[in-house]
């Protein structure tokens, strides 16, 4: 799974082949997010799915089960532009967005724009038709129809390869870690787990993808090392080898504890460090 963040902000979005985005842009003062709304209201409510604007950015169908989100949006606005762009849940696999969108809420805390979470579900439930092939022509039908703040489009154009070329570079750059944690808001991360020897909480504050403070809260009767790695941590950046690296140091401060720890248990070829009679395998430690 690659991770990319997108310039709006807003929570994380699941991208498979069964899920399709669109986007809205307009030059001010013409440009009204509740326009392209409507727009893909509109088009939905066509093809026979009568969808409804729900709290800050999702579109939901109501159901026998309750509310349905099937769309959700993020916007952006600049000095003399805005656009508002959104995604369209269509055949997505809602087994694995559920295993990648259900975080701890206690362990990860962004200090950004939050998500609003919602039950879920497929237009293909509802349009057993190809839902991408039909909701295209009434989109593009009821673009051409708005006359919304006195505008309308010029003219409707395919995007071709040769515009596309620029796609990789651009997700080259926003997938990137001096993009996604480097100029990421600030946040909190929280990691904890038992060991056979005790518990261990260790908690960040990142701030440019940088660790700015580390507490570190353990039941163990030898914490030492575990406070020595929080005091590593102080500035070390927020990448998963730097954080090993930190790790595997206490090796070199800690040669007893190490020592004890390869007659108490067989160190397995995923241990990343041994502290205070256990091991600490290294993904334990990295983001």
């Amino acid at each position: 799974m690659r991770l990319a963040r997108r310039s709006s902000g807003g929570g994380a979005v699941f991208h498979d082949l069964g899920n399709t985005c669109f986007t809205f842009m307009a030059g001010k003062p013409e440009y009204d997010k509740t326009v392209s709304t409507r727009i893909v209201l509109e088009a939905l409510n066509a093809l026979g799915v009568a969808a409804e604007a729900s709290g800050r950015n999702d579109l939901v169908v109501k159901t026998a089960e309750g509310d349905r989100k099937v769309s959700g949006s993020a916007y952006r606005e600049t000095m003399d532009r805005g656009f508002h762009h959104g995604t369209l849940l269509l055949n997505a696999d809602l087994s694995r967005l559920a295993n990648y969108l259900n975080p701890d809420q206690k362990k990860l805390q962004a200090k950004g724009i939050t998500s609003v979470r919602g039950r879920v579900a497929n237009l293909v439930e509802l349009l057993p038709a190809s839902p991408t092939v039909r909701f295209a022509p009434p989109s593009k039908r009821l673009f051409s129809n708005t006359t919304a703040s006195g505008w309308k489009p010029k003219s409707f154009r395919r995007i071709t390869p040769p515009i596309c070329l620029i796609l990789p570079e651009t997700f080259a750059r926003q997938s990137s870690w001096e993009w996604n944690f480097g100029q990421a808001p600030a946040f909190s991360h929280l990691l904890d787990e038992r060991f056979r020897w005790g518990g261990v909480e260790l908690h960040f504050d990142v701030e440019k993808g940088h660790i700015t403070r580390t507490q570190v809260f353990t039941d163990s009767l030898n914490p030492a090392p575990l406070e020595a790695l929080a005091a590593r941590l102080q500035g070390c950046a927020y990448r998963a080898e730097a954080l090993q690296k930190a790790c595997e140091a206490l090796r070199v401060d800690f040669p007893e504890q190490e020592t004890g720890a390869r007659r108490a248990v067989r160190m397995d070829s995923g241990c990343g460090a041994v502290m205070a009679g256990g091991s600490y395998p290294a993904a334990a430690f990295a983001p």
